[in-house]
């Protein structure tokens, strides 16, 4: 997954929410389950419930279509991402955008001024993940 819509709150009723919204999640998960149930069913446990909602399929290394496909995404949900980020369960609402960074370790990404206030409009955050890639495994294959 690349860009994503995420949100949590340990008294989210993630149930409730998603049957009455029009966003899809692509993945949900509720305080107390356990995070790896097949590998660790007894482990770890969330504690909080939340989902996750696909915005962007592009690529890692394309942030720029993935930056179109949030501004689309938010000028098309812009109500149902509001009512998301403003439900009293709700504690963190955040757009995480995934990329990849290739050594030497420095990167700069910049977010063009429709994002941030379409974000902000709706009440969520603006987060950038980075994952480093290994520039000679790539090569190789």
């Amino acid at each position: 997954m690349t860009c994503v819509l995420r949100a949590s709150g340990t008294d989210f009723d993630v149930d409730v929410f998603v049957a009455t919204s029009a966003l899809t999640p692509h993945s949900i998960w509720r305080r107390g389950a356990s995070r790896y149930p097949q590998a660790s069913p007894g482990g770890d446990r969330h504690d909080t419930s939340g989902l996750r909602i696909l915005v962007s399929k592009a690529e890692f290394s394309d942030l720029s279509l993935q930056v179109a496909d949030a501004v689309e995404f938010l000028q098309q949900h812009h109500d149902a991402v509001r009512t998301l980020a403003a439900n009293e369960g709700v504690t963190y609402a955040c757009l995480d955008f995934a990329a990849e960074m290739s050594p030497p370790g420095w990167a700069s990404f910049t977010f063009p001024p429709e994002l941030l206030p379409l974000a902000g409009a709706a009440g969520v955050s603006v987060c950038l993940s980075v994952y480093p890639v290994d520039v000679e495994a790539s090569d190789d294959g």
